[in-house]
């Protein structure tokens, strides 16, 4: 064999290693971002949140393509992708997408024609079988916007964006918007702008994330029934809570325990759920905790799991700035000149999601917007044991095969009928102060207690409280 060849195969290798070192690197930059975009989401929000950092971390991957100096440092660095070029994080997402979307192509074909010999639907069939995720790109600008090729054709070539024309500040713009939003999200989120736009707007960049898992072992309708959810320390609302007896995957972490729940014949995404050890409140959830919960042991568990919607807007400026991301925002520092010949500053970056949790399975969708103007006892694995998802909790999506967080979400708070923990001492009524009854304990929704300043609403001892909505005794009190 000649040196020649030689030299040919020493480089193909080293490319190829490079490129896997380039995707493992990659991967877990993401996996930070993700828990440290979503607990700066949380620290903002009040009650239940659920959001995709990989929607995030797509849309901004994107706008990247366009910015240059300070502004685009501060992205990567908002993303751990600091050091990579912009075409390596391209391949990297155009890779990543295609394991989180493709589908076995001959068991598909073969599910379709088994679907289309008994009369039934091959989509549905096939997502009885196989987990759906489909991720969608787009970028809208006004017509008289003039893009340069060279961003375009980033986005068209790594991210399968489509590119189009509109008037942002007529009904005909807005509702070809909202068709492709209400479409990519299967009308989980069925539009994104109530009426038109200011005439100002000039472009919007945008990904959609779309996901349906049916459970591996789905709980039965029957066993649903009311159970306990804690809200606090004193008062629980009764739910739908789902059960199965079954064997799960289970870990326990310094601050939580953890269980995981399968999608699909392939077994290929999952859900976990994280709830807090118990006597502790719910801590902010760590990247440290969900690679521990990735290293499960296989246990014989009574789960009850409840069943829920969330869905939610998050404004993302405040929390990209307490990531660093500043002059992307600034008419005066931020550098988009890659993009067009008129530099822009990001006006709006916000991400809509919608999650649904029942007895089936999952369905889940996210759409970030980028706008642009002028605990288990591991001793015993042979006894079933009990895990309760009754109190706050976390939960995140992720596929196995690309090693990659879809979704992650905090629980604290479900609708129902409100009720008292057995054994709690309560304050008693002292009308000899203030001419009035002494008010107990006052909680949020969350179960923290409330600093009581200046409001109409009178909780005794000369206390009163802002708007909102409020435990008082056990009571869900509205103050308006």
């Amino acid at each position: 064999m000649n040196k020649s060849v030689l030299t040919f195969i020493f480089m193909a290798f080293s490319l190829n290693g490079m490129a896997q070192d380039t995707d493992a690197q990659l991967t877990r930059s993401y996996q930070h971002s993700a828990f440290a975009l979503f607990n700066a989401v949380a620290q903002q929000e009040t009650g239940n949140v659920c959001f995709s950092p990989l929607s995030v971390q797509m849309a901004l991957s994107m706008v990247q393509n366009g910015a240059a100096g300070n502004t685009l440092s501060q992205l990567q660095q908002a993303l751990g992708t600091t050091g990579f070029t912009n075409e390596e994080i391209g391949q990297f997402n155009a890779k990543l997408s295609k394991a989180l979307t493709e589908r076995p192509a001959e068991l598909v074909q073969i599910i379709e024609e088994e679907a289309e010999w008994e009369g039934l639907d091959p989509q549905d069939m096939c997502d009885s079988y196989f987990s759906r995720c489909e991720l969608a790109n787009a970028l809208w600008t006004r017509p008289n916007v003039h893009l340069y090729d060279t961003f375009v054709e980033a986005l068209r070539t790594y991210y399968d964006a489509g590119v189009d024309a509109v008037w942002f500040d007529t009904w005909e713009g807005i509702d070809k918007i909202n068709d492709w939003v209400n479409e990519r999200t299967h009308s989980l989120i069925p539009k994104l702008y109530d009426e038109p736009q200011s005439e100002e707007l000039a472009v919007v960049l945008m990904n959609a994330l779309y996901f349906k898992g049916c459970w591996v072992k789905p709980f039965l309708l029957e066993d649903t029934d009311k159970g306990q959810f804690l809200l606090n320390d004193e008062t629980y609302a009764k739910v739908d809570m789902m059960f199965s007896r079954d064997r799960f995957d289970c870990a326990i972490t310094p601050s939580f325990r953890t269980i995981t729940l399968y999608y699909g014949a392939e077994w290929d995404f999952s859900m976990t759920l994280f709830v807090p050890l118990e006597g502790t409140a719910l801590p902010p959830l760590t990247l440290d905790d969900w690679a521990a919960a990735m290293k499960p042991k296989y246990l014989h568990i009574n789960l009850y799991m409840p069943r829920f919607e969330i869905e939610g807007r998050y404004d993302l400026i405040e929390v990209l700035k307490s990531l660093g991301v500043t002059d992307a925002f600034d008419d005066r520092k931020a550098d988009f000149m890659k993009m067009c010949e008129v530099n822009r500053a990001i006006g709006q970056i916000y991400q809509l999601s919608k999650i649904i949790i029942n007895e089936e399975g999952t369905e889940a969708s996210a759409l970030t917007v980028i706008e642009m103007s002028d605990g288990i006892d591991l001793t015993k694995p042979e006894d079933y044991q009990d895990f309760k998802v009754d109190r706050p909790f976390y939960f995140t999506i992720q596929s196995r095969k690309a090693n990659t967080i879809l979704f992650v979400g905090r629980v604290t708070q479900l609708a129902g009928e409100l009720g008292q923990i057995d054994g709690v001492k309560r304050p008693t009524p002292d009308p000899s102060r203030d001419g009035g009854e002494k008010a107990g304990a006052v909680y949020d929704l969350n179960g923290r207690k409330v600093n009581l300043i200046t409001s109409p609403y009178p909780v005794g001892e000369g206390r009163t409280l802002t708007r909102g909505i409020f435990i008082i005794d056990g009571r869900k009190v509205v103050v308006k």
